[in-house]
């Protein structure tokens, strides 16, 4: 990293406190999504989708300390949670089957992405040359999937979009298209605590070797991110909103 720009980071960036930036990322990543849906309409969402499960996927090796919970918390949620939001808008603007298509390419779309970044990995670093053996172990540490989280991870991803997007359907139909709000809200909020409850079963218990108790398996992997997911599904309702004024 360039030293004035890590000087910034330093300097500013890392005095904020998490749920700030937690914040500002949200706020960065609502512009985007609706700038997408603007210029792209339904292939917008579907760029937005690809884009923030990949990205939230690198986020998650990194943690932090929020106040609202006693242990550090991998990233990732906040853009998890935005793709929820992205299927709704596409359930709702391009109907369900274009939404379980767009899940279907992202969950497509990471697995390549893995596999292009396995078979860089495959050439090894240039010898005698620091700035390639840096680099190297980088992307090695980034990049060298663990099985058993992505496997958790691609699982509970397929399963809750699906979820969301049934959900989302059936009580749009039930209430005649009326009350937005309430399956905006209702759909991601239950099917991020699906993502939750079958990525942290799935990765610290099921296939750990070194499976979590029960207590910390429930209040710290799977209640203390969804408190994030759950606030971030409220803030998505008003975007919801706003985007039948940017539908292409």
């Amino acid at each position: 990293m360039d030293t004035s720009l890590q000087l910034i980071f330093h300097t500013f960036f890392h005095t904020l406190s998490p749920e700030l930036l937690s914040f500002v990322l949200f706020s960065v990543a609502a512009i985007f999504l609706l700038f997408f849906l603007k210029v792209g309409g339904a292939s917008g969402l579907f760029c937005f989708i690809n884009l923030a499960y990949i990205t939230a996927n690198i986020q998650v090796l990194h943690t932090a300390q929020f106040s609202f919970i006693g242990e550090p918390v991998a990233l990732g949620t906040v853009l998890f949670a935005m793709t929820y939001l992205a299927t709704d808008m596409l359930t709702e603007h391009y109907g369900a089957e274009k939404a379980r298509k767009a899940v279907v390419l992202s969950f497509l779309t990471q697995i390549a992405f893995t596999l292009f970044m396995l078979i860089t990995l495959a050439h090894a670093p240039l010898k005698n040359n620091t700035e390639s053996v840096n680099t190297y172990g980088a992307m090695e540490l980034l990049f060298m999937p663990a099985p058993r989280l992505m496997i958790a991870s691609l699982v509970a991803y397929f399963v809750s979009q699906f979820l969301d997007i049934w959900v989302f359907k059936k009580i749009s139909d039930a209430t005649h298209t009326r009350f937005l709000w309430l399956r905006t809200g209702l759909a991601t909020l239950l099917s991020a605590l699906v993502d939750n409850i079958l990525f942290s079963t799935l990765a610290w218990v099921v296939l750990s070797p070194h499976p979590v108790t029960a207590q910390t398996l429930i209040f710290t992997y799977i209640l203390g991110t969804y408190v994030a997911r759950f606030f971030v599904s409220i803030l998505g309702i008003p975007l919801m909103y706003l985007s039948y004024f940017f539908k292409k």
